[in-house]
């Protein structure tokens, strides 16, 4: 069985290098029972992390990356699934918040309980978080927008980790529009759409602190709005 695990990225030369070392080194340990690829894709960055990346290569012989011009987390994510496919395509967020000691339940989700999307959530009452109340409000709220529009049961649409099976990837893929930030949740949307099994598992979720996040959480929710408008509209 072959697991893809993709990285996406944006000037990210202050920590990919430590966090590939630390992922490789779960994958050894964890993993060895798999075929596992690890891909970067880096949408934009202008600083030193592809090179960190072509170092790194050089040191892990199942380590893949490209690079694309545009900042985009969607893109990059839609072309590492397309174009490096798996029996379980993994994405997780590349500072690593959400802890790796649950990527085997992601595969076993997919795997052997034959659900489509395994995904991380931050909400759940066996979840482990480190957030202010100012964004567990803001999730909360999100959350119930969703269910509201899309009747879509999920605590945590937005937590960077995610597991696909190859079906989602050549069937809800191509219906999703969006390739930034809301492409994930568009996924998500999309799938329930089409009736694919979702499952979520609680996960142990910390902030990364030697960066600061790129979110700017009132604006992303600002335009999380108009992306569920325009997706419900096309739905």
């Amino acid at each position: 069985m072959k697991i893809v695990i993709t990285l996406p990225t944006l000037n990210e030369e202050k920590i990919i290098g430590q966090k590939l070392d630390r992922l490789f080194d779960f994958c050894r340990k964890e993993l060895k029972n798999y075929q596992y690829l690890v891909i970067v894709a880096d949408n934009g960055s202008t600083d030193q992390t592809v090179k960190i990346i072509e170092e790194k290569k050089k040191k892990y012989a199942n380590l893949e990356y490209f690079h694309l011009g545009a900042a985009g987390k969607g893109g990059a994510i839609k072309k590492a699934w397309q174009n490096y496919p798996g029996d379980v395509n993994i994405f997780m967020d590349a500072d690593l918040s959400t802890e790796l000691k649950f990527i085997p339940e992601l595969i076993k989700g997919i795997d052997q309980e034959k659900y489509h999307l395994v995904i991380g959530s931050r909400n759940q009452k066996q979840s482990i978080t480190e957030r202010s109340i100012v964004r567990s409000f803001i999730s909360w709220i999100f959350n119930f927008i969703l269910k509201i529009f899309f009747g879509l049961e999920i605590t945590d649409a937005a937590c960077g980790f995610k597991a696909v099976s190859p079906k989602v990837i050549k069937e809800v893929i191509p219906e999703t529009k969006n390739n930034d930030w809301f492409f994930d949740i568009e996924l998500l949307i999309v799938a329930h759409h089409f009736n694919f099994p979702i499952k979520e598992i609680p996960v142990v979720w910390t902030q990364e602190k030697q960066r600061k996040t790129k979110v700017k959480i009132l604006k992303l929710s600002f335009n999380y709005l108009k992306e569920i408008i325009k997706t419900k509209a096309r739905l």
